[in-house]
């Protein structure tokens, strides 16, 4: 049984193979604009965290290498302990290269070293280093010189500096050139938004600077809006407009599409195997058990559209999910109250709280449920079908009563009425259907008679029972 979301294979022969998202098609897009476009360039490619972008840019650069291009796959995050990306992104093209290359491309290295700067020490720390024997006295003095010293020389070596810049790129092109063909080489930064942002702006400065160059693409696989903040933590100020000082280095921006949330949410449920709660015997010779499979797909589906979980978000949250159950075996499970307790238990914790304590006349719940919750989740789906929150509301507000009652402070959820007449609540409900709220509790109470309170379901959900084998 899996409690967790491993990542996905990609297998070489066919990367898209156990794609559950259908972006195969995005992939051929983004080929096609790379394959037109071999001059040389930046893309993005944006979508926020934990929506999957990793493993398509993964399922992406395998799949280039099949039709013929040389590409890298850079995870910027991972290798942010180097001092110098230009250190980082030759060494991730010398993995790319062939023995044969090899030859050529030790030109580029050897111009390389030369410029990079990691090694070289500040001014006070080179004076230090070279004084250190003396005394405090002639200190101040021989700092004062040897600063003097050591400016004049950076003026002398600014011009050799200049020379071997404009070789390192003269050579690197023609390497490049030599190399790809009529394919450009693919080089692709994953990561850059987690990077320390100091880190994050040295590779965007170095790729602009040192690798515009003909014959080879740089694509960035970024969340936008999470880049822009290591910028301005960078230089320290939230005025600085983030968004244009990306454009200096982004020639194309693409926006990876939103996946389809109920294929994805289909998929989880068949990979969490949920299937062997629900439909275990012990379960599936009660009718009123039968539908709870059902319920719960339909629940989750919806709190991932309104709410726009990432992948990984609903990944967590049906894992979680899946825990609770494993420790419930056959217990009355109410999943779409189940569904909405879990999720305010991580997102909404105090709510959760307040709500698993019994702080809240039935009124006060009803008034506060729609605080945390869109109303327009309530709302009855059709004539004959309701939305799976208000079914989630209808268990709440039953399970809720049962457990005010095992309190020892009773009070009523319905009014006082003759046999004859039908069932009222003794709340105001706005936002759902009442008649249907009504008739859902009515049921719950002859269906699950022998139910007493959720005692047990709050325990399991805080992850407090033992898992039953």
């Amino acid at each position: 049984m899996k409690y967790k979301h491993y990542d996905i294979l990609i297998p070489k022969e066919d990367p898209f193979a156990n794609c559950k998202l259908d972006r195969r098609q995005y992939a051929n897009v983004l080929t096609q604009i790379v394959s037109n476009y071999a001059d040389g360039f930046v893309m993005s490619v944006n979508g926020a965290w934990g929506t999957g972008k990793s493993t398509f840019m993964k399922m992406w650069e395998a799949t280039l290498k099949l039709e013929g291009f040389k590409s890298v796959y850079f995870n910027a995050w991972e290798n942010d302990f180097t001092s110098d990306p230009l250190v980082a992104l030759l060494g991730e093209i010398q993995g790319a290269i062939t023995s044969e290359e090899e030859s050529a491309f030790n030109k580029v290295l050897e111009i390389g070293g030369r410029i990079a700067h990691n090694a070289i020490p500040t001014l006070v720390k080179v004076a230090t280093k070279k004084f250190l024997g003396e005394d405090a006295a002639n200190i101040a003095e021989a700092l004062t010189k040897e600063a003097g010293n050591a400016f004049k020389e950076e003026v002398l070596e600014y011009q050799n500096k200049k020379e071997q810049f404009v070789a390192f790129r003269d050579e690197l092109s023609k390497f490049i050139e030599s190399e790809v063909e009529q394919k450009p080489l693919i080089f692709i930064v994953d990561e850059l938004d987690r990077c320390r942002p100091d880190y994050a702006v040295e590779v965007l400065e170095h790729i602009k600077h040192f690798f515009s160059l003909k014959g080879i693409v740089f694509v960035l696989a970024i969340d936008k809006e999470q880049l822009c903040n290591a910028i301005r933590g960078h230089y320290g100020s939230d005025r600085i407009n983030a968004e244009e000082y990306l454009r200096r280095f982004i020639d194309v921006e693409y926006i990876l599409p939103e996946p389809n949330m109920e294929t994805y949410c289909n998929y989880l449920y068949e990979y969490f195997q949920f299937n062997d709660f629900f439909q275990q015997p012990a379960r599936n010779q009660h009718q009123i058990f039968r539908t709870d499979g059902d319920a719960f797909l339909q629940g989750i589906v919806q709190l991932a559209r309104e709410y726009h979980l990432s992948l990984r978000q609903i990944e967590k949250l049906c894992a979680h999910t899946r825990l609770v159950l494993r420790s419930l075996k056959s217990h009355y499970l109410f999943p779409n109250m189940t569904l909405m307790l879990i999720f305010l238990r991580e997102y909404n914790h105090t709510a959760y709280l307040k709500i698993a304590d019994y702080e809240f006349s039935y009124q006060e719940l009803v008034d506060f449920v729609p605080k945390i919750f869109p109303t327009k989740l309530f709302k009855q789906e059709n004539e004959y079908a309701s939305s799976a929150m208000a079914r989630g509301l209808a268990q709440l507000l039953y399970c809720y009563s049962q457990g005010v009652i095992s309190t020892g402070h009773p009070k009523p959820l319905f009014k006082p009425t003759q046999s004859s007449e039908k069932a009222t609540l003794t709340v105001s409900i706005s936002y759902a259907n009442v008649e249907y709220i009504t008739n859902a509790i009515e049921w719950y109470k002859r269906s699950y008679y022998s139910f007493s309170n959720w005692g047990y379901l709050i325990k399991s959900i805080n992850l407090f029972s033992q898992l039953i084998d």
